[in-house]
C-alpha cells in the first residue's frame, strides 16, 4: 500500500478517535452532592448515591462532600456551588417562602428530587436532672448543635415555644458529639439535637450515660409550625429511657435547582432508584423511611421537571402541592 495511503488512514483514524472522545467527555455532567457531618447517616448515604449515578446513569457522574447540612447545603445550592444538596424540611420551607433567615431573599428556584430519612427532634438531660421541660432551661448552659446548622435552627424555633431565647439560656454552639461528650462531663446541662433515632452519636451518649429525654407534645407547637410532624419515641429506642416521648420530626430531602437539566435528573432518578439496595442499606434510618412509593410525600418545594417525569412514568404518586411548574 502506498505509503501516503497509509499515513492518511492513521491520522484519520487517530482524528477520530480524538472527536470520539470529546464527544463522550462533553456528553458527561459531573454533580456535586452536599450532605452533613460524616457521623450521621446522610454521609455514608450520600456516598452511596453518588457511587450509584457514577456507574448506573447516562452520561453523568457525581461526588459526595461532607458539610454543614441543612442551612449550608441552602446557601450551596443557591450559589450554584453545588447541584445537590439535603435538608430539613422546615429550612427549605422558609427558604422557598422568603421567611425567617431568608426574608427578602426566597430562593425561588429550589426544586425537590425525592424524600429520605426522619429527623427527630430529641433532647436530653441528664436523668437526675431537675429539668422536666424546656422551658426549665431558663439560665442553663444548653448545647444548641453548630452555629448556622439545621439543627440549630431548630433548637430556636424549640426554645422560642417556651418563652426562651439565647438571652435566656446559656447557649453552647458545638456538633453533636460534642454535645454528647460536654453532658457527660457535666458542662452542659441538656442539649437538643436532629438527628435520626439511634444514630451512633446518641447511642454512645446512652449507653454509657444514664439520661432523660424532655418531649415536645403540646399541639400548639405544631400548629405554629406546621413543617413539623408529631412522632413518638417508642419506649426502649435508648438505654434506660422505658417510656415513650412525644417530639417533632422532619423529612430529610434531597434538593436542587430548576438550573440542572431535566435529563441529568431524570437519568439520576432512574440510576438511584433502579438500583435502592446500593444505597438505602447504608444506615438502618434510610433503609427504614426511605422508598419510592414515599419519595414525593412530605416536601417544600415542587419537584424537578426530571424527577416528576420519572415518577409519572413509575405511576408513583404526585400531591398536587409539589407537581413541577418548569
Amino acid at each position: 500500500m502506498n505509503k501516503k495511503i497509509v499515513m492518511f488512514l492513521v491520522f484519520t483514524m487517530l482524528l477520530t478517535s480524538i472527536c470520539f472522545a470529546g464527544g463522550n467527555q462533553e456528553k458527561s455532567e459531573a454533580i456535586s452532592i452536599a450532605t452533613a457531618g460524616t457521623a450521621g447517616a446522610l454521609y455514608p448515604m450520600g456516598v452511596a448515591l453518588a457511587q450509584v449515578i457514577s456507574e448506573k446513569a447516562d452520561g453523568v457522574t457525581a461526588s459526595a462532600e461532607s458539610s454543614g447540612a441543612s442551612l449550608e447545603n441552602m446557601r450551596n445550592l443557591k450559589q450554584g456551588n453545588v447541584e445537590w444538596g439535603i435538608s430539613q424540611n422546615e429550612v427549605a420551607y422558609q427558604a422557598i417562602a422568603g421567611m425567617g433567615p431568608y426574608e427578602n431573599n426566597e430562593f425561588s428556584d429550589l426544586r425537590s428530587l425525592f424524600g429520605t430519612l426522619i429527623s427527630w427532634v430529641q433532647i436530653f438531660v441528664p436523668k437526675d436532672s431537675e429539668i422536666e421541660s424546656v422551658a426549665d432551661f431558663a439560665g442553663k448552659r444548653i448545647g444548641v448543635g453548630q452555629a448556622g446548622s439545621g439543627g440549630e435552627a431548630a433548637a430556636k424555633k424549640v426554645l422560642a415555644y417556651s418563652g426562651l431565647d439565647y438571652d435566656s439560656i446559656r447557649p453552647e454552639f458545638i456538633s453533636d458529639s460534642e454535645m454528647v461528650n460536654a453532658l457527660k462531663d457535666g458542662v452542659i446541662d441538656g442539649f437538643i439535637s436532629t438527628h435520626p433515632l439511634k444514630s451512633a452519636a446518641l447511642l454512645d451518649l446512652t449507653t454509657t450515660f444514664k439520661v432523660k429525654i424532655i418531649p415536645i407534645a403540646d399541639a400548639g407547637f405544631y400548629t405554629e409550625y406546621p413543617y413539623y410532624t408529631k412522632l413518638t419515641i417508642p419506649p426502649g429506642t435508648y438505654k434506660g429511657v422505658d417510656y415513650p416521648v412525644d417530639t417533632p420530626t422532619s423529612r430529610i430531602v434531597m434538593y436542587t435547582t430548576k438550573a440542572l437539566s431535566e435529563d441529568v435528573v431524570y437519568e439520576s432518578m432512574k440510576a438511584i432508584w433502579g438500583n435502592m439496595d446500593d444505597w438505602v442499606k447504608v444506615h438502618a434510618a434510610v433503609e427504614k423511611y426511605t422508598s419510592l412509593e414515599d419519595a414525593c410525600t412530605n416536601l417544600s418545594a415542587p419537584l424537578h421537571k426530571g424527577a416528576a417525569k420519572y415518577y409519572k412514568e413509575m405511576g408513583v404518586a404526585i400531591p398536587a402541592e409539589y407537581a413541577s411548574i418548569d
